[in-house]
């Protein structure tokens, strides 16, 4: 399992006696493939956050539980669960051979009368959402913007995570996702299990039974992009967290993710990630708890 952590903020100091703050995020995690005793430990433990923090978890994949107080539900890809202050919450990882991949988003509202009205909306009327699996992509850009040391990209995901809420409150459901047809669910389950590895358009087209023309169009209007991008960024989602958050070497995490060599998969990570490999490992690295692998 791998996980990336964004570099967590001081609270800002109020200047002139107290003032409203705004919605800032505490913590952004995202852990790919929870498999490892003791890494289940930890992002399994039973706990819950101080006043004002609420923490949203979207899981993309993998079977296990989440406990949000006394209520008990099934992780299922897309599934989106709003947590509150002092709310005892937990994930049980039941099934190895198909582990979790999540979003962790833990953020600070207290003082910003707006947003906690909000997500105690949010919260009362459900606590659960459905929103498909199509909106990775979207946190994932939450989690790099919010590391960033420019302020603008910082307000920019605030902003970002807002609008969702708001999105949430008036209505957004897995209907409304990009994820919703049959044939892109199956395709999405099948590049997901395939990350580790290598997918040939042909042999995807063959497994759905659907011809080249039809499955490229239908993804593209589904997804916004062709397939076989698609599946690039997942690949280089998951490159982000091993070089965050674990000390394997760049050649280890190219073999493993089926690129073959080292330099197609530089090539690949700096046409999405817009850096190399080594640039984005020296100015992302995070210390891991649970770090895997040998020394770069």
């Amino acid at each position: 399992m791998i996980y990336s952590k964004a570099i967590r903020r001081e609270k800002p100091a109020c200047r002139g006696g107290a003032q409203a703050k705004n919605m800032r995020f505490d913590d952004i995690v995202f852990v790919y493939h929870l498999r490892d005793e003791r890494q289940i430990a930890w992002h399994g433990r039973s706990h819950s956050h101080s006043d004002g923090l609420y923490e949203l978890h979207y899981f993309i994949s993998g079977e296990g539980s989440f406990r949000d107080g006394t209520a008990v539900f099934s992780i299922e890809p897309g599934s989106l669960y709003i947590t509150s202050p002092d709310s005892v919450h937990q994930i049980f990882a039941t099934n190895v051979r198909k582990p979790i991949t999540y979003y962790a988003l833990l953020f600070d509202a207290e003082g910003d009368a707006e947003t906690l009205r909000l997500l105690e909306g949010l919260g009362r009327r459900r606590g659960s959402y459905s929103i498909g699996t199509s909106q990775r992509f979207f946190f994932a850009d939450l989690l790099e913007k919010s590391r960033s040391a420019k302020p603008e990209l910082t307000k920019a995901a605030n902003h970002g995570l807002l609008a969702f809420l708001y999105a949430l409150d008036g209505g957004y459901s897995a209907s409304h996702a990009a994820g919703d047809n049959a044939h892109v669910e199956k395709a999405l389950a099948i590049m997901q299990n395939s990350i580790e590895g290598d997918l040939e358009l042909g042999s995807l087209c063959e497994r759905l039974q659907l011809s080249r023309e039809h499955f490229v169009r239908l993804f593209s209007e589904r997804m916004g992009m062709p397939p076989m991008r698609y599946y690039s960024r997942l690949k280089i989602e998951a490159a982000r967290a091993m070089l965050s958050s674990t000390n394997l070497r760049i050649q280890e995490i190219a073999d493993k993710l089926g690129y073959g060599n080292q330099f197609n998969f530089t090539r690949a990570f700096r046409r999405i990630a817009g850096m190399t490999p080594s640039s984005y490992r020296a100015t992302c690295l995070q210390r891991a708890d649970f770090a895997t692998g040998g020394a770069e």
